[in-house]
């Protein structure tokens, strides 16, 4: 499972517990992970980072946004990628 969440600020050594004090809710999205095993990823999109991208879409957008913008550029999906594919498209913004 893969989600990706809000967050206060840069979070750039996630653990359960960091993640928790800075995870900010979202309508679209269910409470924060509540089982989470090997398989689930979890991508924190900070604030501060992205301010121009999570002020017009949540974080799940923002998070299919940059998978399928990583598809179409043939690219890895790696946490890497799809920051860099905010990032350009925070530029904008």
């Amino acid at each position: 499972m893969v989600y990706f969440i809000r967050t206060k600020t840069d979070v750039n050594v996630p653990s359960l517990e960091i993640l928790r004090k800075e995870f900010i809710p979202e309508d679209d999205q269910p409470e924060f992970p509540k089982i989470i095993n090997d398989d689930t990823r979890i991508y924190p999109f900070s604030e501060k980072s992205f301010p121009g991208i999570l002020s017009s879409m949540t974080a799940t957008e923002a998070g299919k946004w940059a998978i399928q913008k990583c598809k179409s550029e043939n690219w890895e999906l790696s946490k890497d990628n799809i920051e860099c594919c905010l990032s350009n498209l925070e530029m904008d913004f």
